[in-house]
């Protein structure tokens, strides 16, 4: 099952792969920075709950790793 949310201005997407998560970020219109680098979706380590793929993508926003 796969969902989407809001944040900021940013889109966060989860996937559920195999047992773990996934989240996906992305900015409609733009490009998202990160490591240094800009592209269309940052995507996160795997996560072993729906929850911590979610805490994981707000907090790479929050701390300015995901621009």
């Amino acid at each position: 099952m796969d969902d989407q949310q809001t944040y900021l201005e940013y889109q966060i997407a989860i996937t559920q792969e195999g047992p773990r998560f996934v989240a996906r970020i992305s900015r409609d219109g733009g490009l998202v920075e990160h490591d240094g680098r800009a592209s269309e979706v940052w995507v996160s380590a795997t996560c072993n709950s729906r929850d911590r793929a979610v805490w994981v993508a707000k907090n790479a926003i929050d701390m300015d790793r995901v621009r």
